[in-house]
């Protein structure tokens, strides 16, 4: 699609300004389209082996898929395409708490959709929410109306697509916001023992792995007023 929406245009003003010029217009942008989607894959291929390396070092292990992990999530974006694919999977231990992360492709209303996920062990249920950056707001199920929210010392606007606000401000508390701020913005979703980081693709190890500690904080830091919330949740939806 991209191709042919500039290749088209290129052709009409090569028509125009001179007949001849066509071909070599669309000739140049084919090889600067070839040579873009080689950076891209060149790049994605050493972000891959970056991290392999590193999940090697730390004794974390690496699947093609988790196509296991699908069950795991009960609420969206996680449960909008039953088609959905979980690809470049890792799993390992970290500050003390099992963890899952990968990437997840799907659709929503035939377009297609991916982001990094971050699935980590919690020993207590929480409630139900959803917080995302603006800039993941597309990966949140359609009919969800988003709520901003103001958190002071965070530069992203955040949005809560489900849950109550309340608990959301109570767990993005002074303490918390910190540790998020010494990051690149990212969202996350939770209900009853399920706790998932809803990343951007496409990150360096050193961003990945510094987004695993930021995570981790959040649970370190939970309020016990939300965990309170979570087991009274869980008691009235068993």
């Amino acid at each position: 699609m991209i191709w042919f929406a500039i290749a088209v245009p290129l052709a009409i003003v090569g028509l125009l300004l001179e007949p001849r010029w066509v071909g070599w217009f669309v000739l140049i942008w084919f090889l600067v389209l070839i040579g873009f989607t080689l950076a891209l894959r060149i790049g994605d291929g050493r972000r891959k082996q970056s991290w392999a390396d590193t999940a090697h070092q730390l004794g974390w292990r690496i699947s093609a898929s988790g196509e296991e992990l699908r069950d795991r999530w009960p609420f969206p974006p996680f449960d909008v395409d039953p088609g959905a694919a979980i690809v470049d999977v890792t799993t390992g231990r970290h500050r003390g708490r099992e963890f899952w992360t990968g990437r997840f492709r799907h659709k929503v209303r035939r377009r297609e959709l991916g982001f990094d996920f971050l699935d980590l062990q919690v020993d207590r249920p929480l409630p139900p929410l959803q917080v995302l950056p603006a800039g993941l707001s597309p990966v949140a199920a359609a009919s969800l109306l988003p709520l901003p929210l103001t958190l002071d010392g965070l530069s992203a606007q955040y949005r809560l697509f489900n849950g109550r606000e309340d608990h959301a401000m109570a767990m993005l508390h002074p303490r918390a916001v910190e540790a998020l701020a010494d990051v690149p913005p990212f969202g996350f979703s939770c209900e009853g023992r399920r706790f998932v980081a809803i990343l951007p693709a496409y990150r360096d190890s050193v961003t990945a792995l510094a987004q695993l500690d930021a995570a981790c904080d959040l649970l370190d830091l939970m309020p016990e007023q939300v965990w309170r919330a979570g087991e009274q949740w869980a008691a009235t939806n068993t």
